[in-house]
């Protein structure tokens, strides 16, 4: 027996011991493993001459270097690895190209950064002598961009693209970023860059670059991209700093009307039948009228700061841009420039315009700065602060032309103008600020030397609310036509007034107006609540309510037209702090507040970043653990002396 028990003792041991055994050898310990994709930096070099083959390698050095841009694209082709992080999206691993100072060009070919993640500047650090020159398309050796040659055979195309391969329709998702810094692009007759893409996502940026001598039949840079109302697509990004831009001229060429965002803005004949006083200048889309701007867009959020713009003629617009959720506009200058609808046409985007100077600009319809219009109600709105306009001539705005193309409803989401100086320029209705359908807000502004053909020498208001607070009018434009003369002519406006308001609620807080002006306000059909630190000259009334520091002035069914000279006189200095008005029309209800004390503006921001290098994540893979059920040593050890002991 003790035989047996010491035999069934020796058995269980053994079997717990291979119980052991075996768990410890099926224990999995795996590391982690990280892959990692380094950039890939190419230098090209005009003067070396280096021999390779076609597709082969260059530009891993200085002395290696490729001898064009569409070489060190190639190779660049054969050794692309796919950082995508998921099986539907494809993006190759960063790509900088160095160029060493030359004047470079692609020929008449275009490079396609469809899924790329591409940087280009010059080699050596602020040097300003690397130029990509339009006249050396024909005589440069230029390699054959077999892979991205997207030339159409009948026109020239763009230098740069971003458009999905063979044709093929991008019904997901992918990401391209292109950087471009440093770089001067001189005597171009084709596009810089062409986005057409319906569901990808591009961000294009232009550092510190200079644009001269720009002739062409076509827009600059050109950003087309699906726009569906009920859809939420991603927005494109652009954004131009600290950059030049000057001498463009855009040929009219009526086979390349490539500007989408011909959006309604014609729309100055929306003009309502009150305005008989436009004398059908809206209808003036003659030939001499470009419609293709220098940067088109669609869908796209549009940053342009510490830039300057000069000498431009024959465009659209500099910015076109339609349903973009932004344009934002900072610390840049435009001088001389002659367009049709403005240095910015915007539909159903909102605009911000800050710290600028505007100096002889004009314009043939709209505003010769901002032509801004909306389709919609309480969505969109512009702002412009801190900015000084000299001498800009509009059709109706001489530097602020503002509609809502649905006249029938009344627009909620106000506009504004804050710590802005207007002198000199004209238009035929507002001689600096026009505005259909759109309230707006004024403060801590400037007027002066400003004229208007028709009516509102400074401001023309219809349709909504003008708010006023802590802005004057000083130096008119020469004196009215006789008031007799003016309602048999047209029957109501005149530019000789700093004011026209018509079928509208106007505010005012600390208003003066004064110097050489002998005419203050032209109401027609409107409200008028000016305070008692508002001096005033001469209103003239038609079917008005005028109330100036508590007194009617005049008062609907107080005559067909009457002019009405007012003294104020106040014991103190208004202070601005603040002005909240509430105004009804019909159904509609409206409400605006502004605050001189603090400027407004639109506060718009886009999610684009200041960062020089896009980066793009690397692919991490960690490996798994496994741990399966097992019996511990101690456990094992502890089992055995029990059974020991029970026999």
């Amino acid at each position: 027996m003790k035989f047996i028990s010491f035999f069934n003792t020796f058995l269980i041991a053994s079997i717990l011991n291979f119980i052991f055994v075996l768990s410890v050898a099926t224990t999995t310990t795996t590391t982690t493993t990280t892959t990692t994709t380094n950039e890939v930096t190419l230098i090209v070099n005009l003067n070396n001459n280096n021999n390779y083959p076609l597709n082969g390698e260059c530009g891993n050095s200085t002395k290696s270097t490729c001898n064009n841009i569409n070489d060190a694209i190639n190779y660049f082709n054969t050794i692309a690895v796919n950082v995508g992080q998921s099986s539907t999206q494809i993006i190759y691993q960063q790509l900088n190209l160095l160029l060493d100072d030359g004047n470079y060009s692609i020929g008449n070919s275009t490079i396609n950064f469809y899924q790329y993640n591409v940087t280009i500047s010059p080699l050596n650090l602020n040097s300003n002598k690397v130029i990509i020159n339009g006249q050396n398309s024909n005589n440069h050796n230029n390699g054959d961009n077999n892979n991205n040659n997207n030339n159409d055979g009948n026109n020239l195309s763009s230098m740069f693209s971003v458009i999905p391969f063979n044709g093929i329709v991008d019904t997901q998702s992918q990401n391209s970023y292109i950087l471009i810094s440093g770089i001067q692009f001189s005597n171009f007759q084709r596009s810089i860059i062409e986005v057409s893409t319906n569901y990808s996502f591009t961000d294009i940026r232009f550092e510190s670059c200079i644009i001269n001598q720009y002739n062409s039949n076509y827009s600059m840079i050109e950003i087309n991209k699906l726009f569906e109302g009920n859809l939420q697509l991603p927005n494109n990004h652009l954004k131009i700093n600290n950059s030049q831009i000057s001498n463009v001229q855009i040929n009219n060429n009526n086979n390349n009307n490539n500007n989408n965002n011909n959006n309604n803005n014609n729309n100055n004949n929306n003009n309502n039948n009150n305005n008989n006083n436009n004398n059908n200048n809206n209808n003036n889309n003659n030939n001499n009228n470009n419609n293709i701007p220098l940067i088109n867009s669609i869908n796209t959020i549009i940053n342009f700061y510490q830039t300057s713009v000069i000498n431009v003629i024959g465009i659209s617009s500099i910015i076109s841009t339609s349903y973009g959720e932004y344009l934002n506009v900072g610390f840049s200058d435009f001088t001389n420039v002659n367009s049709t609808y403005g240095i910015f046409q915007v539909f159903n985007t909102h605009a911000s315009i800050g710290d600028g100077n505007f100096n002889n600009n004009v314009a043939t319809n709209g505003s010769s700065v901002l032509t801004f219009s909306t389709s919609v109600i309480g969505v969109y709105s512009a702002g412009i602060a801190r900015c000084n306009f000299n001498d800009n001539i509009g059709l109706d705005g001489g530097v602020f032309h503002g509609i809502n193309i649905f006249s029938e409803d009344l627009e909620t989401f106000s506009s504004s103008i804050t710590d802005c100086i207007f002198s000199g320029g004209s238009a035929n209705n507002g001689g600096s600020i026009y505005s259909n359908n759109i309230p707006i807000s004024i403060v801590n502004s400037k007027f002066g030397d400003v004229s208007a053909n028709v009516a509102g020498g400074f401001i023309y208001i219809y349709g909504n609310i003008l708010s006023l607070a802590n802005v004057s009018f000083t130096q008119a434009p020469p004196p009215p036509i006789p008031i007799s003369n003016l309602i048999q002519t047209f029957n109501d406006g005149i530019g000789g007034y700093a004011l026209y308001a018509s079928n509208s609620s106007v505010y005012i807080k600390n208003g003066t107006f004064d110097g050489k002006l002998d005419n203050s306000i032209f109401c027609n059909g409107s409200t008028i609540n000016a305070d008692a630190y508002t001096s005033i000259s001469t209103v003239y009334c038609s079917q008005c309510n005028v109330m100036v520091s508590e007194r009617q002035v005049c008062s609907v069914g107080g005559g067909s037209g009457s002019s009405t000279s007012i003294s104020t006189s106040t014991s103190g200095t208004g202070t601005g702090s603040g002005i909240s008005v509430s105004s009804s029309s019909g159904s509609q209800t409206l409400t605006i507040t502004s605050t001189s004390s603090t400027p407004q503006t639109s506060a718009l921001s886009s999610s684009l970043s200041s960062s020089s290098v896009h980066s793009v994540a690397t692919i991490t893979t960690t490996g798994v653990t496994s741990q399966s059920n097992q019996f511990s040593p101690s456990f094992s050890i502890l089992i055995l002396l029990s059974l020991l002991l029970i026999l």
